[in-house]
């Protein structure tokens, strides 16, 4: 910061020797609007500013400057004379019909009209992205963009995130967007070292290597009309995403700027239940170590197990902790309630730190390098995210038509998270620390307790002849842990062999390496022997461009524009692993500290040849056709089948622009009515046509004692006939603005058929093999998307207004013949399975039996029936959701919020049942020994008039049937909301800033789900299935966060 200060310094000083005069004064529109932000350059120089908030300027000028070059967007440029006047000048800018008409970024990053498109694409500014607490690009676009569905996985510090675009098209295969970052795909996996049983749902996925503070824009391709030149890899929508380096500083507004930004948020648990305080550990009203609360009240005295001084016998006096412990041999314990949750939970820390520097020379050559630094503290010890981002590019436009363009970026990080295996309301599946702790019963005092045993380190807790693990000894002692190291950029170059056709190449690469480590001490109630899982992972893409580009008028009316290129892209991804376990030392986590071990790894090459061209013909700028096509080779398929055309055509018609009857209208401003049909295809996985054929080392040894190496077939039958998925869709729009522009609406309607899906088809045994692949399955999605955008008011105080509403039916419509159901994620027995007439991923389990009438069957103790075999309990798909964003404005205040709502989509819920069933929340606190009597009825189809004791009909409700555990997902939730303020220019002359603003922000402030009960404080919005297909499943894998805190930025 002190090198940058005396820069600026010496810059200023050397100045001030060739400035001869100030000159001061407003910008404004032709209405006399003040224009904030407006351009002011001095010409022939780098000398500039930008306007303030009330459309003020101020602007040194050297002795010999005769012009200003004023623009702003929308607007015509305009150059002023510098003459004696020289302060309260005031500049009027004039609209510009060819600038008024909005340019987007599509397919390839080509830049088009927006009325010229026939597909919808929605655009995400930096101002939407920048200065917010939350630094997963991901998270930030939920609710921006209709039609978008992000789901996080929790709320940890760099937990994963799910994107998925108009609906689920593949079973087995991704639906995941494909990332492209300054024209060059971007790998955005979810790297799980295990799947999501022991503990897969908390890893990250890497577009969290993107620094939200170096965006310029992200556009949202989701029809196939829109992705079809990106081919198979656009099959499930697009994400463009343009940095600021990748605009090589172009947009600079003046001829050197700096950009530096603060900020610092606090991060909290959002969901943690609301807990009852009147009953501790038992079962039936006495007092037991045990996992549920259903036992006395902390006032009872000298009766059901508590003494008459109000305590009991110490947790750890227990015969296995006596020499560890002996001071609680014979102790007594306070039977009372105590925070022992919330205690367990911290109050995290978020630091973000950038700096930007843009340098436009004015003569086609401009810099840009940014740097930014992350430390993301959790909301539990043990788990942190820090990530240094560095990038830098450059632009040069040479005067004979030649133009060069590169950017490099830089990302580093490392990352800190406790295991979260599945829980089931005790002990989980694997090493788990938020499966343990939210059933802790109220009579505990976790914080106050030992949790690792003096001797040995193992852990020590309260539960008898139970391996129940104590929460804060996996907090320790379990960590998993990631480093990446990840490089991406590009070199692109054009030439202008005309004034109508242009040559372009561009090759971009995007590699990263990732190790990954599980380190659990061993002492723990699972993996008692200790664990050590290293994994090296590498992938590398390099992807290239060429193509020829045309703009052309054949006449006043006609306009012909286009594309015709070739794409090369080659992934290569390599991993090694090491298992090992029984560790010897305590705390050490070595390889060699570690008695047995397993190694695997494994080799994946890609390579992808496409073929592309697309022709736009404009009549009179009212009428636009575009037709498109690609054909794409793969080497994941037999070369009978590797080759595949997508074709695509789409129309645009703008009748405003057509009918002069329609021009000059106060109320209909703008109307274009839009149609388009696209299709793709999805190639299988690597390796899937062939056999693959498994090599191990000393597995088994020669009478002699030799090693002995070995090999075999995979269970996998390669089936040598498969061919692509296949995907259409067929796609209706309309986008109008009224009122003088003070209302615009955008609907798309759609159609998206998937057929050829690829199944795994179970096999007899018998035969060598267990399953095989082919293509036999067909899945839609038929949806709506509408935005509705509103400026009730205008002025110095403007409110903004943005409603989006989203509706998709994701239904599966065959499958091959023979097979009934797939189950592609959670468990075979309670998970999302592929069903023919069902939505996409319904749940099935174990449901309530149902009794002669319908009602629930009760049995002769009053208690619900289970069926044996499994049937569909829900469906996750929501009806719908929709999204208000509003902003309120007065010259620099703002004031803004967004909140969104989710209808339907039902949700198994574990952490719901089990508070319930344990007799935790505030749902159970009632007087416990009134009998209750079941809503139900008996196998002859009677009134349920059985009574029972609360602890055991909650328990067996909610422990039993699987369907006791679904819930209705229904959520209003404030996503965000933020009140930022831009300082005046009559602050700004007495400091040398040329913008400076503070944001205060909040995420996830606040949220209701009516169907949930009231005390469990149930956030719908998670994941426990991990990134993938899978969705409505909470297995106690980690609760939500809040964020909120500040951001100060400031520009000289």
């Amino acid at each position: 910061m002190k090198k940058i200060s005396l820069v600026i310094a010496f810059v200023c000083f050397a100045m001030s020797f060739v400035v001869a005069q100030t000159i001061s004064g407003t910008v404004t529109d032709e209405s006399g609007e003040p224009l904030i932000g407006a351009s002011l350059l001095v010409k022939g120089t780098t000398s500039g500013t930008v306007t303030d908030i009330d459309g003020n300027f101020s602007l040194a000028v050297p002795a010999n400057a005769e012009v200003l070059v004023v623009s702003y967007t929308g607007f015509a440029t305009l150059e002023y004379p510098i003459g004696s006047e020289t302060s309260g000048v005031t500049i009027v800018l004039s609209e510009s019909a060819a600038q008024l008409n909005e340019v987007v970024v599509t397919a390839l990053g080509i830049r088009k009209e927006k009325k010229a498109l026939g597909y919808s694409v929605a655009t995400i500014g930096s101002g939407e992205v920048e200065q917010r607490v939350e630094s997963d690009v991901g998270r930030i676009l939920r609710g921006k963009a209709a039609g978008v569905d992000i789901t996080q996985t929790s709320g940890v510090a760099g937990s994963g995130t799910n994107i998925i675009i108009r609906g689920y098209s593949s079973i087995n295969g991704t639906n995941q967007p494909l990332f492209v970052v300054d024209g060059v795909p971007f790998n955005t996996s979810t790297n799980n070292d295990r799947n999501f049983v022991t503990g897969g749902a908390t890893a990250s996925s890497r577009f969290l290597d993107l620094d939200p503070n170096n965006i310029a824009e992200i556009s949202v391709l989701k029809g196939l009309s829109a992705t079809v030149l990106y081919g198979e890899q656009g099959a499930n929508g697009v994400i463009l995403v343009t940095t600021k380096n990748g605009q090589g500083g172009a947009d600079a507004q003046k001829g050197f700027e700096v950009t530096l930004q603060q900020g610092i948020a606090r991060t909290e648990v959002a969901n943690l239940p609301d807990y009852q305080n009147t009953f501790g550990n038992g079962f039936s009203g006495n007092f037991g170590w045990f996992f549920s609360n259903w036992g006395p009240a902390f006032d009872v005295r000298g009766s059901n197990g508590i003494a008459e001084d109000g305590t009991v016998e110490h947790p750890y006096d227990q015969d296995q902790y006596a020499a560890a412990f002996p001071e609680f041999q014979g102790a007594r314990y306070p039977y009372q309630p105590y925070d022992n949750v919330g205690e367990f939970f911290q109050a995290g820390t978020v630091y973000n730190t950038s700096v930007s520097i843009d340098r436009n020379f004015g003569n086609g050559i401009s810099l840009n390098a940014n740097y930014s630094y992350l430390d993301d503290q959790g909301f539990v010890p043990q788990n942190t995210f820090a990530k240094h981002n560095a990038g830098i590019g450059g632009k040069v436009d040479l005067s004979n038509g030649l133009k060069i363009q590169a950017s490099l970026n830089v990302v580093a990080s490392d990352r800190v998270a406790p295991p979260a295996s599945v829980g089931f309301g005790s002990n989980p599946s694997g090493p788990s620390v938020f499966a343990n702790v939210l059933y802790t019963p109220r009579s505990i005092d976790l914080a106050g307790l030992p949790f690792q045993n003096p001797i040995d380190g193992s852990q020590v807790y309260y539960r008898r002849g139970s391996a129940i693990q104590n929460p804060r000894w996996g907090l320790n002692n379990m960590f998993d842990r990631e480093a990446i190291n990840r490089y991406f950029g590009n070199v692109s170059m054009s030439y202008e062999l005309t004034d109508w056709l242009t040559a372009s190449y561009r090759i971009g690469v995007d590699t990263y390496s990732q190790e990954s480590r599980r380190e659990i001490n061993k002492g723990g109630s699972q993996l008692a022997d200790g664990q050590l899982v290293t994994t090296q992972r590498s992938n590398t893409i390099v992807d290239q461009v060429l193509n020829l580009s045309f703009d052309t008028d054949l006449s006043e009316s006609f306009n012909l524009s286009g594309v015709v290129g070739y794409n090369e892209r080659v992934d290569k991804f390599r991993f090694t692993r090491v298992s090992s376990s029984q560790q010897f030392i305590f705390g050490l986590f070595d390889q060699d500290n570690f008695i047995e071990h397993i190694g695997s790894g494994g080799v994946t090459d890609e390579a992808y040849r496409g073929v592309y061209a697309s022709v736009t013909a404009g009549y009179n700028r009212y009428l636009y056709l575009t037709a498109s096509a690609r054909n794409d080779w793969s080497s994941t398929l037999e070369a009978a089948n590797r080759s595949i055309l997508y074709p695509s055509v789409s129309l645009s018609f703008v009748p405003t622009d057509a009918f002069e009857s329609l021009q000059g209208s106060r109320v209909l401003n703008y109307l274009k009515l839009r149609a388009g049909y696209g299709t793709s295809a999805r190639f299988p996985a690597p390796y899937t046509t062939r056999a693959i054929l498994a090599s191990a080392t000393n597995v088994s040894q020669t009478p002699g004692g030799q090693a002995l190496n070995t090999n075999s077939v995979a269970n996998r039958l390669g089936n040598t006939d498969l061919n692509p998925e296949i995907i259409g869709e067929l796609e209706f729009g309309v986008e109008g603005r009224f009122f003088n522009n003070r209302v615009g609406i955008d609907v798309s309607v759609y159609d998206k058929q998937s057929s050829d899906l690829l199944v795994d088809l179970p096999l007899d045994p018998a035969s060598g093999y267990r399953t095989t692949q082919i293509n036999a399955a067909e899945v839609s999605n038929k949806g709506i998307e509408a935005n509705l955008n509103l400026i009730p008011v205008k002025g110095d105080f403007t409110w903004d207004i943005t409603l989006n509403f989203t509706r998709n039916v994701n239904k599966v419509e065959s499958l091959a013949d023979g097979v009934e159901e797939i189950a592609f994620a959670g468990y075979t027995n309670l998970g999302n399975f592929a069903i023919p007439g069902e939505s996409f991923g319904a749940i099935q389990g174990s449901a309530f039996v149902r009794g002669p009438n319908g009602g629930l069957l009760v049995n002769a103790a009053g208690e619900y029936e289970a069926t044996n075999d499994i049937q569909i309990i829900g469906d996750p798909v929501p009806d719908y959701q929709a999204n208000w964003i509003n902003t309120l404005s007065y010259k620099g205040l703002r004031l803004g919020w967004q909140f969104s709502y989710t209808a339907g989509g039902d949700i198994y819920s574990v952490t719901t049942a089990t508070m319930l069933a344990r007799g935790l929340t505030t749902d159970t606190d009632f007087d416990r020994f009134l009998p209750l009597i079941l809503p139900g009825e008996d196998a002859e189809g009677n009134e349920n008039t059985v009574q029972g004791y609360a602890g055991d009909y909650f328990f067996a409700a909610y422990f039993g049937a699987d369907e006791g555990s679904i819930f209705d997902g229904t959520v209003v939730r404030l996503r965000e909301v933020y009140l930022s303020y831009d300082l005046p220019s009559s602050l700004l002359d007495k400091l040398p800033f040329g913008s400076a603003s503070i944001r205060f922000t909040g995420e996830n402030m606040w949220y209701y789900a009516p169907n949930f009960p009231k005390g469990v404080n149930f956030d719908p919005e998670v994941l426990s299935l991990g990134v993938g297909n899978g969705r409505g499943f909470d297995f106690l894998t980690g609760p939500t966060a809040r964020k909120y805190g500040a951001t100060l930025s400031l520009t000289f």
